[in-house]
């Protein structure tokens, strides 16, 4: 053997023996989910909960008249090694927490973490692709977030609600609170709302229904439907569009479309509010009366609606 070849030699070999033992790994873990944790404990003392759950389902529901707190979990996967759960209690506040380690193969999980506590909770969770679902909380503030889960929220009575997904669902019911709603191109439904809403939508889908307060929503590229809100502040569209109905005027509303459209019907009376809308090239319509360039309607009252209209179009009617 030439001393050539044997320098190949030399090169290859350890790359064979690495891409073998690849291999083996990888098909070492079969698609098979066995259960490798299975987790039941009680704690007293909490008034607050903390959950990175990543790919598990995440359940809180507070219930009347409980103190302490259950955990109950398990996880399920084809490696015994590449996922656990881990909890900790840190003072009063209880941590949950799905541990990923790295390493080679096809490691795959699934499962569930269920909390059933005391209804005045302080409340953190936080998914990957995992379903989120609360309910019968009082509290002074819960952060609710998921990259692409499904997030189902009932009954919750709390001072500040921030709930926000990338490409996820949310489905909100029945709250009371100030709700602070960010969602970027997936979809969300808020119905039943007591305080006000603050939504900010990239390109996915939200509804809004049936709000006793002020609802501020900006819309880049995406869909916005408003229905039984009782008054709307900052308006704001960029090329989406936001259609509502049955909503309230106030000396807050103030509606702004780039090329967007918006349009509201209102159940207040137009005679009520002065309008000053400037417009580019688009459109601006106030019940009957329609303008390019600015639609000025000074109708004595005490409270004027200003908005703005790009190449767009705006439309208050009753």
């Amino acid at each position: 053997m030439t001393q050539s070849n044997s320098k190949i030699t030399l090169i290859i070999k350890p790359f064979l023996m690495l891409s073998f033992a690849l291999f083996f790994l990888t098909s070492c873990l079969d698609n098979n989910l066995d259960l490798v944790e299975d987790i039941n404990e009680d704690f007293s003392g909490i008034t607050s909960i903390e959950v990175d759950g990543e790919f598990l389902d995440v359940t809180y529901v507070g219930e009347a008249g409980r103190q302490s707190v259950n955990l109950t979990a398990q996880l399920l996967s084809n490696s015994n090694r590449r996922f656990n759960i881990e909890y900790r209690v840190d003072g009063s506040k209880l941590i949950v927490e799905l541990d990923k380690r790295g390493g080679l193969g096809n490691a795959r999980g699934e499962g569930s973490i269920v909390l059933r506590g005391p209804r005045n909770m302080m409340i953190d969770i936080e998914t990957e692709n995992g379903t989120i679902a609360i309910e019968n909380i009082v509290s002074s503030q819960i952060d609710v977030e998921t990259n692409s889960g499904t997030m189902n929220l009932r009954n919750l009575t709390v001072n500040d609600i921030e709930l926000s997904t990338n490409s996820g669902a949310i489905d909100a019911q029945d709250l009371t609170g100030n709700v602070d709603l960010e969602v970027n191109s997936g979809r969300a439904v808020l119905t039943k709302v007591d305080g006000n809403v603050d939504a900010e939508l990239i390109s996915g889908q939200m509804s809004i229904s049936q709000v006793n307060g002020l609802v501020n929503v900006t819309n880049q590229s995406g869909n916005v439907e408003l229905n039984q809100v009782t008054r709307a502040g900052n308006v704001t569209v960029t090329s989406g569009q936001i259609f509502a109905t049955r909503t309230g005027l106030s000396n807050l509303t103030a509606p702004r479309v780039g090329s967007g459209y918006i349009y509201i019907q209102t159940t207040s009376n137009l005679n009520s509010f002065n309008f000053n809308i400037t417009t580019g090239s688009g459109s601006a319509r106030v019940g009957n009366n329609t303008n390019s360039g600015s639609l000025v309607l000074n109708n004595g009252a005490t409270a004027t609606i200003r908005g703005e209209v790009g190449s767009g179009k705006l439309e208050i009617v009753n």
